[in-house]
């Protein structure tokens, strides 16, 4: 066996790691990339030297950082609590958007600076029209093919909006790959406890398909920084001690996949307790290749990998992850996040254990792709199945499920070493909340117990309050850093790092202990010496033992603390340290075999799992008995070392084990079923449709379904509705079965399950089988009365477009492609039943028969849908059948729509106003039946007109839009329609009606915002509105609000701010959010009557008076005394960025109407 570095995984050389970098360097690469370069895994590049200017290094005297630093503390309202203190370390002279930190055992700190955020990397929620293209995309390339066409030279004109950042008079994909990202090195160099000094290490990273620099991790022991910034990790290398970076090398490529969330790129760099170096990215997704060429495709999803540092024995260790900005290990190697919600009503963040292979649920098509288009449907698969929440009874059984909720706008995270702070705060969980504002922003603490072979959630409190905080770390002092996005959502070219600490409880000599043994060179000491660190009460000391008696090849003095110490956690180092060793070498692991049997449980959990990492398939023996454990813990990680061994001679054990386990505990479920999995024997998985236990039934479903196999058509017959839908999931989310696929539409006709997970998935697929036989049984489960009628409507609706479907999935929105089938299969047989359909009891299913004869045109149905419009009860039937008659070229249809237009309810009314400048009626006769209703109508019916009336075509038309543009300009006319006079003008294209628009436009303020939109104040639909504030990619207003019992406690509580503030303060405050911070929100500066000015932060507020507090002093001032005000620190972006004039009128209509019945009773 080819001998290989015990640490790092490469062939051992006798040259030093950084002329390996070197030599390794292409001669001639001394430029930065250019922007169509892609870089390679394991190759080594020289990075471009830095200008005079960026190379510049900001040194304060301590004067200077001692003026900065009360200059900021009196600004800022810092509230950590009683015991905890907060003080900045490093001012916004020093450094500006920091992402993530580092801290190395010299007390450096290492920053990861953005500069491309939002302006050379793209948020899907500004950029809607990219959507469906993203979503249909499996790699970084399919991305970089999409932005040269779309920002192609020749498009310069159209892409007005992107800055012509090369100045080469275009604006086009090559402006994208300008802007840099940067290190920056802050050191305080004259040892008085806070910063003094920034230097940029790097300025790189900056092609068109770059993302953000959302994670760096110093590794102490070789000197080198890692670094995440899609589409690669890097490793980089100051080869001659000038403090500027000289080299780096891609050690994996393929990450970012699609135009997604910005925010949800590369992160969380840092070094696991094996040696490793794990990383993440969120659900922009990721097709990876490795330095050995390996492909490993996750593009819709978020994932965790790891690899030894230069790249090798790689792996995907989770996936199913949104957005799991940084994680951290606990004492024992546990892996814990915190994943980000989907910005859902009534979601949440998660707590999450995740382990090797695990899948916690997450998928772009959750959020995005098929929401928008109207061939399909809004059934959402995460909300829809809970897929979000802790276990409950039939939750899906392939996903791992959270721990527990968690706060809002999780990104740093880091887990106590075991001597920073204070023994209070051993075993604790430190995790910031970044939700915009620095008032509402903060750092969380919890902790967890072990439940079974899980956690549960033990505690959880808010530690501080005050700063926008994004990375964390300790520093060697025990202090905790944080970096300080200071406000907002953007970058705004400032930041900050502040340090933490305890104010009681404190054992500074053994923080000293630790500062002075993190400082020290551990290749100089002894192996007794780093024998004796390995039971340090510091995780960072044991694994920098760890490290370097696996460094020196030392497994003697591993093994016999492995074997003999009494000191648990030394114990678990030695075996990792071990497991480090064992990795180049397998057989090594031999030695390890007798520990399988330890009195400790954890050293018999933590063995079996280092058993396992290598595959070391002699300890098979060993392990087997393992699966009885009385610890479950031993038990799941013998599961999972069986299974990463991959014999299925031990299926039969796992088996037992999953029996006796009764699907009580969730992880050895999932333990069991990924071992199934990777032993691979399907067949044999399959024959378990017959076992008596349903708990090994459903194991058996779930690893089926990670091998996509056709055996889980073997489940669909099983007893239990569990069962059965699970297996339908297996078959059909992600990649179909195809094979299997066919048994799933047949299941339709037969099942007597009748729950909706199910049903939907046996619908859509007979939509993707088609034939004869789908379209019957299609017919045949919409005929069925004892189905609820929306999901028998959903049956009609999948016919409806039998001809031609919609590109994305029907249940799980994944991109499939457009499915075509012959258009009398289904409107034959349509026709045959539309007289009963059309008299179902449910209104549902009446529609969505109305819509599916229109759309299989089938003329011969015209009749009895000019009936059905007539005579139906339902509004919504009758107006579904006035869209049909019209679709079908109705010969009666002008006599139809305007008998339509009489209609007793306002929402057919409206749809017949519509159809009107479509049909072929005398011009003049309709124009004069828009004036009626212009002046007569309900004011839904004026707007519905004003709609209508841009769609005729003719002179009179464009007179009465005319009259009403005149009274728009004096001022004549009604607030709750001059938006849609203004919109039916811009529509018609009208030469003359444009001028008069843009002479209306023109007249206003474009400095005062709320001018700018003051059409949006009256006239919007609340119910819009609500589903906009609930629902709205772009808005997203429940992500930072609470109105009664739904969204998130970000920004201010809005329940009853319908009673608080008129119509045009709520309109201020969506498009002009920084003319006034509530209370509570942000900052705030007065200038008085005596020429005072009174600035900071904004706490309280009453009818006469303002409470600000400034450092340690709480002033209150009276509104009497105040000549002017200005507010800073809303983190909320200008809703008119996002939102169109009419959405942001229904929106302050919704918020008018609060507190509604229902949020009162919420909240």
């Amino acid at each position: 066996m080819k001998q290989r570095d015990p640490v790092f995984g490469r062939p051992l050389v006798a040259a030093s790691l950084s002329v390996l970098l070197v030599a390794c360097a292409p001669d001639d690469n001394t430029s930065s990339p250019t922007p169509e370069q892609r870089h390679s895994p394991a190759q080594s590049e020289a990075v471009a030297p830095l200008s005079d200017t960026d190379a510049a290094v900001i040194a304060l005297s301590d004067t200077e950082a001692d003026s900065a630093r009360d200059r900021v503390m009196r600004q800022v309202n810092l509230e950590p609590i009683d015991g905890l203190s907060v003080d900045l370390w490093a001012s916004e002279k020093l450094l500006a958007d920091p992402v993530a930190i580092s801290v190395d055992y010299q007390g450096r700190v290492w920053a990861a600076v953005t500069n491309r955020s939002n302006n050379s990397e793209f948020d899907i929620r500004r950029y809607p029209d990219w959507e469906h293209s993203s979503m249909t995309w499996t790699s970084v390339e399919d991305r970089r093919a999409f932005l040269k066409q779309e920002l192609a030279p020749e498009n310069s004109e159209q892409n007005a909006w992107l800055d012509d950042r090369n100045n080469d008079g275009s604006r086009d994909w090559r402006d994208l790959a300008v802007v840099k990202e940067e290190v920056i090195l802050l050191q305080d160099t004259s040892g008085d406890g806070r910063a003094n000094e920034s230097r940029r290490f790097l300025k790189d990273f900056h092609s068109e398909v770059t993302d953000v620099l959302g994670g760096i991790y110093y590794h102490n022991e070789l000197d080198e920084l890692f670094l995440g910034v899609a589409p690669n990790a890097w490793r980089v290398k100051d080869t001659d001690g000038d403090l500027r970076a000289d080299t780096k090398q891609a050690i994996s490529d393929g990450f970012a996949v699609h135009v997604g969330f910005s925010g949800h790129g590369m992160s969380g760099v840092t070094l696991g307790p094996d040696g490793r170096i794990y990383y993440g990215i969120g659900d922009i997704g990721a097709n990876i290749t490795d330095v050995d060429g390996n492909e490993y495709a996750h593009p819709n999803r978020g994932v965790i990998v790891r690899s030894e540092p230069d790249g090798s024995n790689f792996e995907v260790f989770a996936h199913g992850v949104r957005n799991t900005h940084e994680f951290t290990f606990d004492k024992y190697g546990n892996l814990i996040t915190v994943d980000n919600d989907g910005d859902h009503e009534g979601e949440y963040e998660r707590v999450v254990y995740l382990i090797d292979g695990s899948d916690t649920g997450w998928r772009t098509n959750w959020q995005l792709g098929k929401y928008k288009d109207p061939k399909n449907n809004t059934y959402k698969v995460w909300m829809d199945e809970d897929y979000f929440k802790p276990r409950f009874e039939d939750q899906s059984a392939h996903i791992l499920p959270p721990i527990a909720p968690y706060h809002a706008g999780p990104t740093g995270m880091v887990y106590n070493p075991g001597t920073a702070l204070s023994e209070r705060w051993n075993n604790h969980f430190f995790v910031v909340e970044f939700v915009g504002s620095a008032a509402r922003s903060g750092i969380n603490a919890f902790t967890l117990e072990p439940k079974g072979a899980s956690f549960e959630l033990a505690s959880d409190q808010n530690i501080f309050r005050g700063v926008q905080a994004t990375g964390l770390d300790f520093g060697p002092d025990g202090s905790l850093f944080m970096s300080d996005w200071i406000e907002g959502w953007g970058i705004n070219g400032k930041g900050r790092i502040w340090k933490m600490d305890v104010t009681e409880g404190v054992d500074q000599a053994q923080r000293d202990n630790t500062q002075a043994l993190l400082e020290a060179n551990f290749a100089e000491l002894g192996a007794n010496e780093l024998v004796e660190h390995l039971s340090h009460p510091d995780m960072r000391v044991r694994q920098r033992a760890q490290l370097a008696l696996a460094a020196r090849d030392d497994q003697a003095s591993l093994l016999e603390v492995a074997q003999n110490s009494d000191h648990q956690l030394a114990r678990i180092h030695a075996l990792w340290g071990i497991g480090q060793l064992t990795r180049q070498d397998s057989s090594r692991a031999a030695v390890l075999l007798p520990l399988l049997s330890d009195t400790d449980p954890e050293v018999r959990a933590q063995v079996a799992k280092v058993l396992g990492d290598v595959a070391f398939a002699d300890a098979r023996p060993d392990l087997l008995p393992l699966l009885t454990d009385d610890s479950a813990r031993v038990q799941f990680f013998a599961a999972q070392a069986l299974g990463r061994i991959g014999n299925p001679q031990d299926q039969s054990a796992v088996i037992a084990m999953l029996e006796a386990n009764d699907d009580e505990d969730v992880y050895l479920r999932q333990a069991g079923a990924i071992a199934l999995a990777r032993m691979g024997d399907a067949e044999t998985l399959g024959n378990l449709e017959t076992h008596a236990s349903e708990a090994v039934r459903i194991a058996a479903v779930v690893a089926l379904k990670r091998l996509q196999s056709p055996e889980l058509a073997r489940f669909l017959d099983d007893a239990s509705e569990f069962v059965v839908t699970n297996a339908a999931r297996g078959i059909s989310d992600d990649h179909y079965v195809d094979a299997a696929l066919p048994a799933l539409a047949e299941l339709l006709a037969t099942t007597e399950f009748t729950n909706e997970p199910l049903l939907r998935r046996l619908i859509n697929a007979n939509l993707y089988v088609g034939g004869d036989a789908s379209v019957e049984r299609l017919l045949g489960f919409a005929q069925r009365d004892d189905i609820d009628g929306v999901l028998r409507a959903e049956a009609l609706h999948t016919l409806s477009v039998w001809p031609e479907s919609s590109a994305f999935d029907r249940v799980t929105g994944r991109h499939r492609g457009v499915v075509s089938h012959p258009s009398e299969q289904a409107s034959e047989p349509l026709m045959a039943l539309s007289a009963e359909l059309l008299q179902d009891r449910s209104p549902e299913v009446r529609a969505a028969t109305a819509s599916a004869l229109a759309m299989l045109g089938i003329e011969g149905a015209s009749d009895a849908l000019a009936a059905t419009l007539k005579d139906d009860a339902s509004p919504m039937v009758r107006a579904a059948a006035l869209e049909a008659l019209f679709t079908l070229d109705y010969p009666d249809m002008g006599q139809a729509a305007l008998t339509a237009t009489n209609d007793a309810d306002t929402d057919v009314r409206m749809a017949a106003l519509a159809l009107l400048p479509k049909l072929d009626l005398p011009t003049e006769e309709v124009v004069e039946l828009h004036r009626v209703l212009l002046n007569n109508g309900s004011l839904p019916e004026q707007q519905a007109a004003y709609r209508s009336l841009a769609n005729v075509d003719h002179a009179s038309a464009h007179a009465l839009l005319g009259e009403s543009l005149a009274a728009l300009r004096s001022g004549e006319l009604p607030a709750a329609v001059q938006l849609d006079v203004i919109e039916a003008a811009q529509a018609t294209g009208n030469e003359t009606l444009i001028a008069e628009l843009e002479a209306y436009e023109a007249s206003k303020n474009r400095n005062k915002p709320l001018e700018v939109y003051r059409e949006a104040l009256e006239g919007g639909d609340p119910n819009a509105g609500m589903n906009l504030f609930r629902y709205s990619n772009s808005a997203q207003c429940i992500r930072c609000h609470m109105v009664g019992h739904r969204g998130a406690r970000v920004g201010p509580e809005l329940t009853a701010i319908g009673d608080q503030l008129s119509r045009r303060q709520l309109l201020e405050a969506l498009v002009d959010p920084g003319a006034r911070v509530p209370a509570g929100h942000g900052r705030v500066s007065v200038t008085l009557d005596n020429g005072q000015t009174v600035s900071g932060f904004f706490e309280a507020e009453s009818q006469d008076s303002m409470t600000i507090v400034d450092g340690e002093e709480r002033i209150e001032v009276a509104k009497a005394e105040v000549v002017s005000t200005e507010y800073s620190g809303s983190g909320m972006p200008p809703m008119g960025q996002l939102l169109n004039r009419s959405q942001l009128r229904d929106i302050v209509a919704y918020l008018v109407t609060l507190p509604t019945e229902e949020e009162a009773e919420g909240h």
